[in-house]
C-alpha cells in the first residue's frame, strides 16, 4: 500500500529564502508503540531555524491506522510552527532502515541539496541542521553527523563519530555514561557516522546508490561512509550540532522475537561481507586470513570470559562468508566502478591494529554496530579478577600436561593414537565393510566420519586431533560449568564454580588411566544441563527474585535453537560414548523430582526432561544405522561399556574423592562437599532451590555409583567415572551459590547459625582448590610414559611377511580396546598388524568373534588339542598377547596375578612358541600363521576345502606366501599373482572379488571359516570390495540431517533474505524536489 499525504502551498512555504534545500527522511517504525518519542521528534523538527527544510516522512507497513497516527502527530506539532506540512510515504513493507532511506531516491527530484536521514527516534537541537549545512560547506564534505547525547541525561554523551580499523570494527572516543564537557567538541574528520542521523549531498547520495540493500539492520552506516571514502568524500562529524538518541531498534526487534543472540549474529555478518566488499584487491589477502585468525582468537576469549553469544556470533559470521561469496563479488564491482582514491589512502583513515584488543586492554565494551543501540545501556562487564582467574586455569591446565601438549598423549587405555589419513579414514566411512576383529559388512560408526572431519579441520594433523578430543575435552568442560553457573547472576560466584570445577580430579585421574568416556562426560555434562536448563525456561537467580525457579521461557525460536543444540551435542555424544547421553537423562529425570521436592518450577524441569529425551531421540537417529548395533543381545552391554569398568568395588571414600585414577592430594576434594550441602541451609528464594538441585543430585549418583562399582545394581549402569560427572557440576554449583548467597541472604540477614555455617563453608573452598594445583607438578598428570599399546606396537607392529592379527587375552582390567568378555574375568579382543587405534573402542555388531574366536579359547582351556595354531592360522592369528603390567591397573611394583593356568595352557600348545618379550606381557607366536592375503602353500591349498578342525589340525600350513599386502575395502595395491589359491582371512563375503587381468573371480568358502580365490592362470590381480547401494543412501540421508541440526542452530533467516532483496520501490512520481517548492501533483 503507498499513500501520500500533503496539503496545498501555503504562503509561507513559498516565501522560503535561497538557501540549499534539506529533505528531512525520518523513517518511522511502529509509531504506535513510540508515539511520545514520536511527538518530540516532529517537534523537534518544526523548531529548526535552517529556512528550506522539507520533511518526507517513510512510513513501514501498510496500516491504515498508523498513517492516520502518524498524520496526527505531524499536524499537531506542524501546528505550533511555521514549517512546511511533512509528506507521508507509506512504503507498505519494511524492509529496513537502509532500503526504506533508499526510497528518497525516487521520492525526492533534483541534486542541488542534501539528504538528513534519520531514525525515528532521533530529536534535534533547533540549530542542528544550520550548523550541520555549514560545516558541510566550511569543510567542503561530502557527508556530516551530529553529537549524540543520552535523550533522559543530555550532559552524557553517547558518540561522536567512529574510527574503524581493517576489519570493520568501530571505536567510539566516548566512554559510556561520559559527561560532556566539549572534550569532543571538536570538528574532525571520521570514519563512519551513525545512520541514526546523517546530512549527505543529495548528488553524492545518488553516486552511491544510497545505502547497500543487502543489509536490513546493522552495518549500513560502515557501507556507506566506506563507500563514500571511497568516492573521494570527506565525513565529518559536527559537535556543535547535537541530537538526543532514544535508541528504540533493539525494543522494537525484540517485540519481533529477534533475540539478541540473532542480532549479534547478523552485525558480524554484515561487518564481515563489508569488509570483503570494500577493501582492496591488494591488500585482500592479507586482510583476510587475519580477520580469520583475529575472529577465531576473539571467539575464545569470549568463551572464556562467558560471552557465548558473543563468540558464535562472530564464527557464525565467517561461516555465513562461503554463501555470500555471490554477493561481495557484485558490491566489489559496483565499487570498482565509484572507486576515486586509492585503498592505500583510505587505508591511512582507518586504526590500525584490532580496535576491538584495545577495547580489551582499556577493560571496555563497545556495541558491535554504529546503529547506537541504546549504547547508553548497562552491560555485563567482565571483571579483571574473572580473566585473570581463568589465566590462571589455562596455566594450570598447560603445566599439567605440559608433556602431553608437546609430546602427544600416550596410549593408555582408551586414549589409543588415530589412524594416521584422514582421507583414508573418509573412505572407510564411505565404505560398508567394517575391519574391526574378523571383519563384516556392516553400517560404519558414526564416530568414524566425525574423526575424518576433524581431521580435514586440523589439516591432517591428527597428533593434534588426537591431542585435542583427549585433553582437550577439559577446558571444553569448564567453559560448559561456566555456561552451566550463569544460573547465579554473579560473575564472582560464577568464577568460584568453575575452579572448583577444574579443581575436581576426575579429569586428571581419566587421563592417567587411559578412560576417554569420562573425558567426554567430564566435557559433555555440564553443556547438556545448561541446555536442558535453558530449554525448559529456567532462568538465572537474581536478587530480588520471588521464591522458586526464576522462570524465563524462551521464545519459539530461541527454544528451536535450543534443542538443535542439545540434538547435536547429545548426536556427537553418542558416536563416542552413548554412557554418557544415560547419565545425562537420569540427571534430567532426578532435576524433574528435585524441583517437586525442592519446590522448584515442575513445568520447567519438566518441558528440560522433555527436551532431553527429545534431543536423545534425535541423537539416535543422527547415529543412524550404525546406532542399530545396540538393539543387538548385548546392546545394553556396549552402551554401558565393559564390565570391568563399572564393577571396580570402589569404597565410598573411593568413589567420594572421584578415585578413578592416580590423583595428587585427591583427598581434599572433599571439602568441596561442605559448601554444596551447606549452601540449600543458608540461601534462598531461587538459589535455594538451585543448590536443593545440586545437593539432592550429588546424594543420589553419588549412591548409584558406589552401588554400580558394586555391583549391587539389579542392572549395570555406565562406569563410575561417568556417574560422577553430574557430581562435578553439582559441586561447582554449590560452590557458586555458597558465594552469592553469602553476599545476598547471609550477609544482610539477622546474625545466627547461617553466618558461621556460611563462612566455614567459604574457607572450606581454597583448602579444596589443591588438588588441581598438586596436579600440575608431574606435567603429565600422572599418565604412564611406557604403555602396554606402545610396546606391542613397537615389538610385534612389523607386518613385511604379510598381515595379521594379535589375540590379546587376559585379565579384563588390562584389555585395551574394543573388548569381548569371556568367562571368569577373562576378556579377549583382536588387533590388526599390532596397531590399535582409538576407533577399535566401538563395539562391532558382528557376532563372527565369539562363534570364531570363543571355541578356540575353549579348546585351550580344556586341552582338547595341541594344535590351536593350527586352528587360528586361516583368521591369520600370529601373536597371543597376555598382558601383565599396564601401569595403571597393574604396575611392577603391585602386579594383578595372572588368570590362574592362563599361560600354562598356551604354553603347551605345540604350534605356539614364547618369544622373548618385556616382563609386561607374554607373547606367543603361532608358528602355523597364514597371512590375512596370501597365496596359500599346496598343502594348505588342498585343505582348505576340507574345512572343519580335524583337517586342520593334521595338515602342517607353514609355507603360505603374503600378497597384496594392505589391501582395504576402498583400496588395494596390484600384484602379480601365480596359479593357485589366494587367501583372504575374513569370514566368507560374496561382496569380494579379485581381479586378475580384468575378469573378475568371486569367493569360495575356505578352512570352513573363511574364503579363498582360485587365481587360474595368474596375472595382475587387485582386490575389490562392493559397497552396498544402501551404504550411499545412509550417508546421504546422514549428511542431511546432520546439516538440519547446523541450519537449526544458525536459522538463517533466508525467507526474510530473499523478500529484501526482492523489495522495490514501485514507479512512483516524485513528491518533493529539492529544487523548487514541493510538487503537489502527486498529493491525496
Amino acid at each position: 500500500m503507498e499513500a501520500t499525504l500533503s496539503a496545498a502551498t501555503s504562503p509561507t512555504e513559498a516565501s522560503v529564502s535561497s538557501a540549499p534545500g534539506v529533505v528531512v527522511a525520518v523513517v518511522v517504525d511502529q509509531p504506535n508503540s513510540a508515539s511520545d518519542v514520536l511527538r518530540e521528534v516532529f517537534s523537534g523538527l518544526a523548531a529548526q531555524d535552517y529556512p528550506n527544510i522539507q520533511i518526507l516522512v517513510l512510513l513501514t507497513g501498510s496500516d491504515a491506522a498508523e498513517f492516520e497516527l502518524v498524520h496526527e502527530i505531524a499536524q499537531a506539532e506542524r501546528s505550533e510552527s511555521s514549517a512546511r506540512e511533512p509528506h507521508i510515504y507509506q512504503i507498505g513493507a519494511n524492509p529496513g532502515f537502509g532500503l526504506a532511506a533508499n526510497t528518497v531516491l525516487r521520492l525526492v527530484e533534483g541534486d542541488s541539496g542534501f539528504f538528513l536521514l534519520m531514525h525515528d527516534d532521533v530529536v534535534l537541537a533547533p540549530d542542528a541542521i544550520r550548523l550541520l549545512v555549514e560545516e558541510l560547506y566550511r569543510s567542503n564534505a561530502g557527508m556530516v553527523g551530529p553529537k549524540f547525547v543520552e535523550w533522559d541525561e543530555t550532559r552524557r554523551l553517547q558518540a561522536v563519530g567512529f574510527d574503524c580499523d581493517w576489519f570493520g570494527e568501530l571505536d567510539s572516543a566516548v566512554e559510556p555514561h561520559e559527561l560532556d564537557q566539549e572534550q569532543h567538541d571538536a570538528v574532525r574528520d571520521v570514519f563512519v557516522l551513525s545512520s541514526s542521523c546523517l546530512l549527505v549531498r543529495a548528488d553524492l547520495f545518488r553516486e552511491l546508490g544510497g545505502f547497500e540493500p543487502s543489509i536490513e539492520f546493522f552495518g549500513e552506516d560502515l557501507d556507506l561512509c566506506w563507500r563514500a571514502h571511497l568516492s573521494g568524500a570527506r565525513v565529518v562529524v559536527v559537535p556543535a550540532a547535537t541530537a538526543r538518541h532514544r535508541g528504540l531498534l533493539d525494543e522494537r526487534l525484540a517485540d519481533r522475537r529477534r533475540d539478541s543472540g540473532s542480532l549479534m549474529r547478523q552485525a558480524e555478518r554484515h561487518r564481515m561481507s563489508t569488509v570483503l566488499s570494500l577493501t582492496g584487491a591488494r591488500r585482500l589477502p592479507i586482510v583476510l586470513p587475519l580477520l580469520f585468525l583475529i575472529t577465531c582468537v576473539e571467539a575464545l576469549g569470549s568463551m572464556v570470559r562467558g560471552r557465548w553469544q558473543r563468540a558464535f556470533a562472530g564464527l557464525s559470521g565467517l561461516l555465513n562468508l562461503l554463501p555470500s561469496i555471490g554477493n561481495i563479488a557484485r558490491r566489489r564491482s559496483r565499487v570498482r566502478m565509484l572507486r576515486q582514491v586509492p585503498d592505500h589512502e583510505v587505508v591511512e583513515l582507518q586504526v590500525r591494529g584490532s580496535v576491538r584488543w584495545k577495547r580489551i586492554i582499556r577493560h571496555r565494551r563497545f556495541t558491535p554496530s554504529a546503529n547506537i543501540r541504546g549504547a547508553g545501556n548497562d552491560a555485563i562487564v567482565r571483571s579483571p579478577k574473572a580473566i585473570a582467574s581463568w589465566g590462571v586455569l589455562a596455566v594450570l591446565l598447560f603445566l599439567g600436561g605440559r608433556q602431553l601438549w608437546m609430546n602427544g598423549v600416550y596410549s593408555v587405555g582408551d586414549l589409543l593414537p588415530l589412524p594416521e589419513s584422514p582421507r583414508d579414514l573418509l573412505r572407510q566411512y564411505l565404505s560398508g565393510w567394517w575391519a574391526q576383529d574378523l571383519g563384516s559388512t556392516t553400517a560404519q560408526p558414526t564416530s568414524t566420519g566425525l574423526v575424518a572431519l576433524g581431521g580435514i579441520i586440523t589439516l591432517g594433523h591428527m597428533g593434534l586431533l588426537h591431542t585435542l578430543i583427549t585433553i582437550g575435552l577439559i577446558p571444553l568442560g569448564w567453559l560448559g560449568v561456566s555456561a552451566l553457573c550463569g544460573v547465579v547472576a554473579n560473575e564472582r560466584a560464577r568464577i568460584v564454580g568453575v575452579i572448583a570445577y577444574a579443581a575436581v580430579p576426575l579429569p586428571y585421574a581419566a587421563v592417567a588411566s587411559g578412560r576417554h568416556q569420562v573425558l567426554i562426560a567430564y566435557a559433555v555434562v555440564p553443556w547438556a544441563l545448561h541446555l536442558i536448563r535453558s530449554f525448559g525456561g529456567i532462568g538465572t537467580s537474581i536478587v530480588d527474585d520471588e521464591p522458586g525457579d526464576v522462570v524465563d521461557h524462551p521464545s519459539t525460536k530461541q527454544r528451536i535453537r535450543v534443542a538443535a543444540k542439545l540434538s547435536l551435542l547429545f548426536g556427537v555424544t553418542m558416536a563416542f560414548s552413548p554412557g554418557v547421553v544415560v547419565v545425562v537423562l537420569l540427571s534430567a529425570l532426578l532435576w524433574l523430582l528435585t524441583a517437586a521436592v525442592s519446590g522448584g518450577s515442575t513445568r520447567a524441569a519438566g518441558l528440560g526432561f522433555a527436551g532431553a529425551m527429545s534431543a536423545t531421540a534425535a541423537a539416535v537417529v543422527l547415529n543412524m544405522p550404525w546406532i542399530t548395533r545396540y538393539l543387538s543381545k548385548d546392546g545394553w552391554d556396549a552402551i554401558v561399556g565393559s564390565p570391568a569398568r563399572s564393577s571396580e568395588n570402589l569404597g565410598l571414600w573411593e568413589v567420594l574423592r572421584f578415585g578413578i585414577g592416580p590423583a595428587a592430594l585427591g583427598g581434599l576434594i572433599v571439602l568441596l562437599y561442605v559448601p554444596l550441602l551447606v549452601a540449600p541451609l543458608v540461601s534462598k528464594n531461587s538459589r535455594f532451590i538451585w543448590a536443593s538441585r545440586a545437593a539432592i543430585l550429588s546424594i543420589v549418583l553419588l549412591a548409584l555409583a558406589l552401588l554400580n562399582s558394586g555391583d549391587d545394581l539389579p542392572i549395570r549402569l555406565p562406569e563410575t567415572g561417568i556417574l560422577l560427572a553430574p557430581v562435578a557440576s553439582c559441586l561447582a554449583i554449590g560452590a557458586a551459590i555458597i558465594v552469592m548467597a553469602f553476599g545476598i541472604d547471609v550477609r544482610g540477614g539477622r546474625f545466627g547459625w547461617r553466618q558461621p555455617l556460611a563462612l566455614v563453608s567459604l574457607v572450606t573452598l581454597p583448602l579444596g582448590l589443591l588438588p588441581v594445583v598438586a596436579a600440575a607438578s608431574n606435567g603429565q598428570w600422572e599418565q604412564p610414559s611406557i604403555t602396554l599399546a606402545q610396546q606391542m606396537r613397537e615389538l610385534l607392529g612389523d607386518s613385511s611377511q604379510g598381515d595379521y592379527r594379535i589375540l590379546l587375552v587376559g585379565d579384563s582390567r588390562l584389555i585395551p580396546s574394543d573388548q569381548h568378555t569371556y568367562r571368569d574375568g577373562l576378556a579377549y579382543s583382536l588387533v590388526q598388524n599390532g596397531d590399535a587405534s582409538m576407533l577399535n573402542q566401538v563395539s562391532s555388531a558382528s557376532r563372527d568373534a565369539e562363534i570364531f574366536i570363543e571355541p578356540l579359547l575353549d579348546a585351550v582351556a580344556s586341552g582338547t588339542t595341541g594344535r590351536v595354531g593350527r586352528l587360528m592360522a586361516p583368521l591369520g592369528i600370529r601373536y597371543i598377547v597376555i598382558p601383565i603390567i599396564d601401569r595403571v591397573h597393574s604396575s611392577s611394583e603391585s602386579p594383578l596375578p595372572v588368570p590362574l593356568g592362563l599361560r600354562e595352557a598356551f604354553a603347551e600348545q605345540l604350534d605356539l612358541r614364547n618369544v622373548y618379550g618385556p616382563s609386561s606381557m607374554t607373547i606367543f607366536e603361532n608358528s602355523q600363521w597364514i597371512p590375512l592375503t596370501g597365496m596359500l602353500s599346496t598343502v594348505a591349498s588342498q585343505q582348505s576345502s576340507e574345512g572343519g578342525a580335524e583337517a586342520l589340525v593334521a595338515t602342517e600350513l607353514t609355507g603360505s606366501l603374503a600378497a597384496l599386502n594392505g589391501a582395504t575395502s576402498w583400496a588395494s595395491p596390484t600384484q602379480e599373482l601365480p596359479t593357485g589359491r589366494f587367501h583372504m582371512g575374513v569370514p566368507f563375503d560374496p561382496r569380494w572379488t579379485l581381479t586378475i587381468d580384468g575378469q573378475t573371480i568371486k569367493p569360495q568358502a575356505s578352512f570352513g571359516t573363511v574364503m579363498h580365490f582360485e587365481t587360474g592362470d595368474g596375472g595382475a590381480a587387485r582386490l575389490s570390495y562392493s559397497n552396498p547401494l544402501s551404504r550411499y543412501v545412509w550417508v546421504l540421508l546422514q549428511v542431511l540431517l546432520w546439516l538440519v541440526v547446523v541450519l537449526g542452530i544458525l536459522q538463517p533467516n533466508l525467507r526474510r533474505r530473499s523478500r529484501r532483496q526482492q523489495f522495490e520501490l514501485p514507479e512512483t512520481t516524485p513528491v518533493v524536489s529539492l529544487s523548487a517548492n514541493p510538487i503537489s501533483g502527486d498529493q491525496t
